[in-house]
């Protein structure tokens, strides 16, 4: 948010002092008027050429600060703090409510190195009294804008009443309140020690700020009202800066008239302003009243509920404190007796939103009480209607694509029914993506565990089914999908029974998340169904990419890693071990559990890059061509087909999901030829079916020879070209 509002910096000058222990204290008894170059003040913002706005006011001892404001006015000042604490208080009188959320209005400033602490703010978010605001206050906050770490103090203040504010800020990390506090209204030293206000918002973390040479702000901005400030005091000490004597409260806001139809509720508030634990004891024709916990509710609070009312009468609060009592005004609730069928005065709205949104769908009636709400939906495409909810108010949550239809509500009084409008509620998918723009969101280095993609944005993607059956798990349901971009997991939990088989084309809407480095798309899942769907079935699978073991194993969270990972892949001619330490396999698979492999490219010498080779063997339906029960463990697989994945930063694994995909029986021998022209030689080799292929070159049979990764030429016949800067060069091409 710009700030565009007078900025007031105090200068801490001992010399001003009225007590030993006050660094400074005003009490802005200026003459009314513009307040900028008055002696201590001056205008340090906008700093010359620009001249000043003359925007800063004072208007019988308040400082005025409104949403026009523009200059910022300070005083010169030089003071070391032998403290790590510091203590300010001020009045605050609020005649014009924010219309935003609001914003920071007063702040600690160390003008050694410009740090900025202990904001304080105005907002009208939070409150439980309509037309008032509330005080809030964190460590430190960057923008003027109001965020979650900001904490409130939970009093609701009125227009047009002075409140006495006091808030302090502690550098110390490692005492009983560190950083901001705030408390409103205080009597004693206790109410700021019981101000729930403690240990806000950590950031930077108390003791990395320190309180030098120290000055206080008070500021506004724009579209955050009108206040008027007075009697500022900075100290060391509460005790500084504690200047006030309890008065009798003043009531802001007085109870109102209303009228109800019998049986019905209403709601009576007031918010008062006086030092101290305020009382309050409210009365209906001048009798206390007294909770019963169903017909009368906070009697001895601001807020009085009363409900399945029956006669008119009148209502007033005490209100009271160490000082004396205030009496509200009477308001005069009148009760209709005449019986009313229900009547509604606010139809409930159709709303069409995304998937996973939140949709709220609101009614209110009037008439003989009490009322009660009934909500009913009708689904797309049906034609019965089923109860979903009771009060004026529906809440949809997370919202899935089966409660898209038609809603309406019928509200029940003492003299009979009525049905609302009927409204209908779309429930619609986000924008296609590829999966090639997902892993672009991914993070590297991201800290290990689960991270939401775009903070739970929700996405919609495509691809064909990679994966027989459910991987991973007999808890939820698992698969890989890939597009023409990439791969991602999709996890489904709780787990449904349609897993999509191999080969179907699917549309999967759901937000994302990164679960150590690994995109998984999460798709909603509403009464067992989950928010995919089948395109169409038997699509061709993608190619698997021949995978670079050792390049993909040192840098599994490289670019490389992120983008192949969730993709097809397949290994050529690798060594398998029962672990990563060069244990011999032996036996069969097991039956409806796991088996990890090993896979090195040469046989095992420590130090070697491997990858695991994960292995389920689970029972699922639709699993036709994964049941590995009983067959042999290979130590040597020409070709391992399945999706890669991370399951954790350095930890690669591939999946094969049928048993074929370990491919044990060599491949049939095939003709190679080779032409060399212009210092450029040209391989050449009829496509295999299924195959991929390596090359590998020397410039001398007795010398290691060097293999080049990535070959895959099926359907294609198979080319491999290279400048050949040698004397001469060897070649020799694997299937794989």
């Amino acid at each position: 948010m710009k700030k565009l509002a007078a900025f007031l910096t105090i200068a801490f000058l001992t010399s001003l002092s009225v007590r030993a222990d006050v660094i400074f204290q005003d009490l802005l008894n200026y003459p009314d008027g513009l307040f900028e170059g008055d002696g201590l003040w001056q205008v340090y913002s906008p700093a010359p050429p620009i001249a000043p706005y003359g925007d800063a006011f004072i208007t019988n001892d308040l400082l005025i600060l409104n949403e026009n404001n523009n200059d910022c006015v300070e005083a010169p000042f030089t003071n070391d703090l032998a403290s790590s604490v510091i203590f300010a208080s001020f009045t605050i009188n609020v005649t014009t409510l924010p219309s935003v959320n609001g914003g920071y209005f007063c702040e600690f400033q160390d003008a050694g190195n410009s740090n900025e602490v202990a904001h304080v703010f105005i907002a009208t978010t939070g409150t439980s009294v309509p037309g008032t605001y509330r005080l809030g206050i964190n460590n430190y906050i960057a923008s003027s804008s109001i965020t979650a770490k900001a904490k409130f103090y939970p009093l609701d203040l009125s227009t047009n009443i002075t409140y006495y504010v006091v808030f302090s800020y502690d550098t110390v990390q490692t005492d009983p309140y560190p950083g901001a506090t705030l408390v409103v209204n205080p009597a004693t030293v206790a109410d700021y020690d019981a101000s729930p206000a403690f240990g806000t918002d950590n950031s930077p973390t108390p003791g990395q700020e320190t309180i030098t040479n120290s000055q206080i702000g008070f500021s506004q901005y724009d579209n955050q009202g009108v206040a008027g400030i007075g009697d500022v005091f900075v100290g060391t000490s509460f005790g500084d800066v504690f200047t006030n004597t309890p008065q009798i409260p003043v009531i802001g806001i007085q109870p109102q008239d209303g009228s109800v139809y019998s049986g019905n509720s209403l709601t009576l508030y007031t918010a008062a302003s006086g030092l101290g634990q305020l009382t309050y004891q409210w009365l209906s024709n001048t009798v206390p009243l007294s909770d019963d916990g169903i017909t009368v509710i906070g009697s001895a609070s601001n807020i009085l509920v009363l409900s399945n009312l029956q006669n008119t009468a009148s209502y007033g609060v005490i209100v009271g404190n160490t000082a004396g009592t205030t009496n509200s005004m009477a308001a005069l609730v009148t009760v209709t007796n005449t019986p009313t069928e229900p009547f509604f005065i606010t139809q409930p709205v159709g709303v069409t939103n995304g998937i996973g949104a939140t949709i709220t769908l609101t009614a209110l009636a009037n008439g003989t009480g009490p009322l009660t709400y009934q909500w009913f939906f009708e689904e797309t495409n049906l034609s019965t209607y089923v109860s979903v909810g009771t009060g004026p108010t529906l809440t949809l949550a997370n919202v899935n694509f089966n409660q898209s239809g038609s809603y309406y509500v019928t509200a029940t009084g003492g003299d009979g029914s009525q049905n609302s409008a009927t409204v209908n509620v779309q429930v619609i998918p986000p924008p296609l993506v590829t999966l090639g723009y997902m892993h672009s969101l991914l993070i590297p280095n991201a800290p290990n565990g689960t991270l939401n993609i775009n903070n739970g944005a929700i996405y919609t993607v495509q691809g064909v089914v990679t994966t027989v059956g459910q991987i991973g798990s007999k808890t939820y349901s698992e698969y890989f999908i890939q597009d023409a971009t990439g791969g991602a997991l999709v996890f489904v939990n709780p787990a449904t029974s349609n897993t999509p088989p191999v080969g179907s084309l699917v549309t999967v809407t759901g937000p994302a998340q990164q679960y150590y480095g690994e995109l998984e798309m999460v798709p909603n899942v509403t009464n067992g169904s989950s928010t995919v769907g089948i395109i169409s079935s038997g699509n061709p699978v993608p190619a698997p990419v021949p995978l670079n073991l050792p390049l993909m194993a040192a840098t599994p969270m490289s670019a490389y890693g992120l983008g192949i990972q969730c993709s097809l892949v397949t290994l050529t001619n690798v060594w398998l071990y029962s672990s990563s330490k060069g244990a011999a396999v032996s036996g069969t698979y097991p039956n409806n559990s796991t088996k990890a492999l090993y896979a090195f490219n040469q046989p095992y010498s420590a130090g070697q890059p491997y990858m695991e080779v994960y292995v389920y063997t689970y029972t699922n339906a639709s699993s036709l061509n994964t049941n590995y029960f009983g067959k042999a463990i290979p130590s040597f697989a020409y070709e391992i087909t399945g999706a890669m994945a991370l399951y954790n930063p350095t930890s690669p694994e591939i999946y094969p999901s049928r048993y074929q995909d370990i491919v044990t029986n060599p491949p049939a021998s095939f003709p190679l030829s080779l032409s060399y022209t212009n210092g450029v030689s040209t391989l050449s080799w009829p496509a295999v079916v299924g195959s991929t292929y390596s090359v590998y070159s020397t410039t001398d049979a007795a010398s290691p020879w060097t293999r080049t990764f990535g070959l895959s030429y099926y359907p294609s016949s198979g080319v491999y070209t290279t400048t050949n800067s040698a004397a001469s060069q060897l070649y020799y091409v694997t299937s794989p």
